[in-house]
């Protein structure tokens, strides 16, 4: 299925939308972008229409829906390829330990005072915890109704292992699925900046990109 941008998108509605939401948002972007309401921007309009017309057609169809939501892309990343293998093994054997919040006055004078060698690192990365956040985060992403959990648990991932770029799809296509259609594309360049050869995250920017 060849599609230039993500059809939930071009309506508006998260990819939990109810079938009732997404003709009711239809409706609304048919009457705004209607060629015979904006004469000034006919071709606009014109490419506009047949836009929402072919999303509309797909979402509201059950079994093209369904066909649209299983494409690669749209699934999470349940391997860990990055996971064990991209640290030292030295750096997260402690507890993981975390900064002291600066005060306001730490904060505003912190340019004119010199860096404490003896400051205490932001965190130890500990994969073990990484990886129970990750499975967690897993398990609820099978259910649209724990989306929120499933994005919580991969950033605790994250938290805990920075460079687990499967984690980080993951928090974004959660984002993606809850409608948070800026954060996931800011989540997912963020996967480009850690494996640049991630073809799904390419594809989710592309499809999430910004209207014509």
């Amino acid at each position: 299925m060849a599609v230039k941008r993500d059809y939930y998108k071009i309506l508006g509605v998260a990819p939990t939308a109810t079938s009732d939401e997404i003709r009711k948002a239809y409706r609304m972007l048919s009457k705004k972008y209607h060629p015979d309401l904006n004469p000034d921007l006919k071709l606009y309009s014109d490419e506009k229409m047949k836009e929402l017309v072919e999303a509309y057609n797909i979402l509201n169809n059950p079994d093209k829906r369904k066909e649209y939501d299983r494409q690669p892309q749209f699934l999470v990343k349940k391997t860990k390829k990055s996971a064990a293998s991209s640290v030292n093994p030295a750096d997260y054997a402690k507890k993981p330990t975390y900064q002291r919040e600066s005060s306001l006055l730490e904060r505003i004078f912190s340019p004119f005072m010199k860096a404490d060698k003896n400051q205490t690192p932001a965190a130890h990365l500990d994969p073990k915890q990484a990886d129970i956040h990750f499975i967690l985060g897993l398990s609820m992403a099978e259910n649209e109704a724990f989306y929120e959990q499933a994005r919580d648990e991969f950033r605790l991932a994250i938290k805990f292992m920075p460079q687990f770029p499967e984690a980080l799809y993951n928090l974004g296509l959660m984002c993606y699925k809850r409608g948070m259609f800026e954060e996931a594309i800011i989540t997912f360049q963020k996967v480009l900046a850690l494996s640049k050869d991630d073809q799904m995250a390419y594809k989710m920017i592309n499809l999430l990109g910004e209207d014509f």
